[in-house]
């Protein structure tokens, strides 16, 4: 551990939580100003700055002579990895379900799931280059987050703590990192850190943490859509009427 671990841990959980609630803050400014959001921007950006803080991370990697074992890039296998993949296929099956039932939402429950969202909604994607671009994003994600919270930060705090108790600090700081989602999304994405912690201790590898990120964030991304646009469709209607 040397200064540099400590930088990049003060630079990802200080300064970007609050440039992000910033930003945020005035991201909804504008839409109550009525400036129409530009979501696919927001999300190329968002895209961009995390691969330029996973690209900083893997250079000090290098720089500093550590294999990229270390991260987690090893090769998945054994019983953990083929219970992990049981687990993951089991998310996604219940995502997909969740997707087919939005279809079939009466505008009552559409209403409801938009309300409960909140300021949240401004952020999802409604159309379909949005939910495109959200797709991207997606893979970003998948790929940089679990690197950075789960490969660096469980490495980082296993060289003070016992690992479950790094794999609970990293959940509650990857929960944190979201608090823009208000409590209840701040509680939701701590639950799917534990459970992505799980997913690396299991397997003892980055790769189905990244899977399982991907996967769970594109297919959310499917009923988000199904239920937003619906709703901008609905309000279309009233409107003309």
């Amino acid at each position: 551990m040397t200064h540099v671990d400590h930088l990049f841990l003060f630079v990802l959980f200080v300064v970007q939580p609050i440039y992000g609630l910033i930003s945020y803050r005035r991201y909804l400014a504008r839409i109550r100003a009525g400036q129409s959001p530009d979501r696919v921007s927001m999300y190329r950006w968002t895209a961009i700055t995390q691969w330029i803080a996973l690209a900083a991370l893997i250079t000090a990697w290098y720089w500093l002579g550590r294999p990229l074992s270390d991260l987690g890039f090893v090769q998945a296998g054994g019983t953990g990895f083929y219970v992990g993949v049981a687990l993951l296929l089991g998310a996604c099956g219940l995502l997909l379900y969740g997707w087919r039932q939005s279809k079939a939402m009466t505008e009552d429950e559409r209403s409801e799931q938009v309300q409960a969202l909140g300021d949240l909604v401004h952020f999802l994607p409604r159309r379909t280059r949005e939910l495109h671009a959200f797709f991207k994003l997606s893979f970003t994600a998948g790929v940089v987050e679990e690197i950075i919270y789960r490969g660096f930060l469980i490495w980082y705090l296993g060289l003070v703590m016992p690992l479950w108790a790094a794999v609970v600090t990293s959940s509650i700081l990857f929960a944190l990192g979201h608090s823009y989602q208000g409590p209840g999304g701040v509680a939701k994405t701590g639950l799917i850190g534990l459970v992505f912690g799980a997913f690396y201790v299991l397997t003892g590898s980055i790769w189905l943490p990244i899977a399982g990120h991907i996967l769970l964030d594109a297919l959310q991304g499917l009923t988000i859509i199904e239920v937003l646009r619906e709703a901008d469709t609905s309000s279309r209607r009233q409107h003309h009427v």
